[in-house]
């Protein structure tokens, strides 16, 4: 354990009670009183919020390359002492926490970088965070801001109007003329709190709710003369109409204390936050994303070629590679086999495709998982069973069109319509989800960053299907033609010339076949190499692969799958 973790410690399983708890991240303060109520709402909109509140700014897919974590901190005092909140943080620690993230290699960005990086994929340093303070405590100016200037880190405010400048108690408040000082700085920005800091604000009245962000944001402007673009819910607490009210205030993107990254927020007006007090497990979340599903956007042409068949054992692994032609997905009504799916849509070689919600073999239920998109569909369908969500995010999803083929980490909530999937390639056609990386830029996974988002039998010795593309730039459909794990698999792929190959349903699924010949199969029968499935990956183009292989291939096939009893050719260990 780190000497920040050690420190922590003690904090935090009461962190995780108050969360858990909705607790207010606030001392009891005596909030603002309006006592001439019909001049309160008279600073109110009309209302007349519709009752399905409009879209939310979706979180760009161009931003899906990367994960940034945004940090908040509340007091900073010289010293803990036995009045100190848990969510304090003494100058001491905070310095630590500052040397730590230098280094690691950290970069702090503003908040309108993380703005305009998940609003429209704008470029940031690869290893960025976010530093934001809320309630405006002296102790920020006092205590934080020396530091923020040492290190030279930018940091946000966000600022409860109805107490600026308050005295009472041993927490004062910063002044408008300290804030005026601070935002000389161009390091140094603010965003709204609301007005009272209400204790459960998703428990006001419409009319109350819009007062508070509302005017929050016109005190803030009136005061210090400059755009409120960004907005802090007290406490985190949130709900759609909150959402849909910040954002008609004019709002650009709005933060909860959501544990979670930035780019995996559900909409830009619900933006992920961790307590200071976590900022390690958020970093450790950061590169757990990195190193599993989350490897960089992935944009690349396609190298146009003839259809080309290699089958080889390369690295101990005996595999059957398909590479060029024009790739294009299609669906089943029920399920069927992939020669079926060759022969109705005149394609020359295929390969099963995405995964499918009933696994048993005799089903005929064709309901796939995650996103899809054929080019016979008029628009991307989403992932529409929330319970299986959790289990795909940052599995990567395969999309190509004439302009090129692209990979990104899946978000769920953010990636549930065809606009979503355009924002990155107007010219989409085919979207599917992939099971797990197996090779990126040439290189392979290690069996621990495929374990992170794969599932629990990535490393099953299994006959292994998946899609991927040269590093000529040919598009890449195959198999392994023996039981192999993920790890083994990677490897071969690496040796073989790949550049990018992502992990296909596999086992009794895998069926590759070239022209009328099976390559590779699942385990099943001589007449149906694979059970049948209502997805596959086809390619049309000119054939120039050697039949004479083919055929030898297909009659090795056809005679292992004929004569079980006899032993498979083991698998080289890992």
């Amino acid at each position: 354990m780190s000497t920040l973790m050690k420190r922590w410690a003690p904090y935090a399983l009461l962190a995780a009670t108050l969360f858990l708890g909705g607790c207010n991240l606030i001392r009891k303060e005596e909030p603002l009183v309006f006592k001439d109520k019909g001049k309160t709402e008279s600073l109110l909109s009309e209302p007349g919020t519709p009752e399905t509140p409009p879209p939310y700014e979706e979180i760009n897919i161009k931003a899906q390359g990367q994960r940034v974590p945004v940090i908040m901190y509340h007091d900073v005092v010289p010293e803990r002492t036995r009045e100190s909140q848990w969510f304090d943080c003494s100058v001491e620690e905070l310095r630590e926490q500052f040397e730590w993230m230098r280094s690691e290699g950290i970069t702090p960005i503003s908040m309108k970088d993380l703005y305009e990086h998940l609003s429209s994929g704008a470029s940031i340093p690869e290893s960025a965070i976010v530093l934001t303070f809320d309630d405006n405590y002296q102790g920020f100016y006092d205590n934080a801001w020396p530091l923020l200037q040492e290190f030279n880190y930018p940091a946000h405010m966000f600022v409860h109007t109805g107490f600026v400048g308050k005295t009472q108690g041993s927490y004062p408040k910063m002044t408008y003329d300290t804030l005026r000082e601070l935002l000389k700085d161009p390091k140094f920005t603010v965003g709204a709190h609301t007005v009272n800091h209400p204790e459960n604000f998703t428990e006001l009245t419409e009319s109350e709710m819009r007062f508070e962000i509302e005017q929050s944001k016109r005190d803030l402007e009136e005061n210090l003369q400059v755009p409120i673009e960004f907005f802090a819910y007290p406490s985190g607490l949130n709900n759609a109409l909150a959402q849909s009210l910040t954002k008609a205030a004019g709002f650009k993107m709005a933060v909860t204390v959501e544990n979670g990254l930035a780019e995996e927020s559900p909409n830009l007006m619900a933006v992920n936050r961790y307590v200071h007090t976590r900022l390690e497990k958020a970093w450790e979340d950061r590169e757990r994303a990195i190193n599993g599903g989350v490897r960089g956007l992935v944009y690349e042409k396609l190298a146009e070629a003839p259809i080309t068949l290699i089958v080889d054992r390369i690295e101990g692994v005996r595999l059957a590679l398909i590479t060029g032609g024009e790739p294009f997905t299609a669906t089943s009504e029920s399920r069927e086999g992939v020669a079926d799916f060759m022969l109705r849509t005149d394609a020359q070689a295929g390969i099963n495709g995405t995964f499918f919600a009933m696994a048993a073999i005799k089903s005929t239920d064709n309901r796939l998982v995650g996103p899809c998109k054929t080019p016979d569909m008029s628009q991307v369908i989403g992932d529409e069973d929330p319970t299986r969500w959790p289990k795909l995010r940052n599995r990567p999803v395969l999309m190509w069109g004439k302009s090129g083929l692209a990979i990104v980490p899946f978000q769920p909530e953010t990636m549930k319509t065809d606009d979503a999937f355009r924002q990155l390639m107007p010219d989409v056609d085919n979207v599917m989800l992939g099971g797990a990386w197996l090779v990126h830029s040439g290189l392979a996974l290690s069996k621990e960053e495929q374990n992170t988002f794969g599932s629990s039998d990535i490393q099953d010795p299994r006959r292994r299907a998946f899609v991927g593309q040269m590093s000529d730039g040919q598009f890449l459909i195959g198999a392994a033609r023996q039981s192999v794990t993920s790890a083994k698999l990677a490897e071969s792929l690496v040796a073989a010339g790949v550049k990018y190959a992502v992990l296909l349903d596999s086992g009794f699924s895998t069926s590759l076949v070239y022209d009328k010949y099976i390559l590779a199969s699942g385990h099943s029968t001589a007449d149906r190499p694979s059970r049948p499935v209502p997805h596959a990956i086809l390619l049309r183009g000119n054939l120039a692969g050697d039949e004479k292989l083919a055929k030898e291939t297909a009659v090795a096939i056809a005679k292992n799958l004929e004569d079980r009893k006899k032993p498979e050719e083991p698998t080289p260990a890992d």
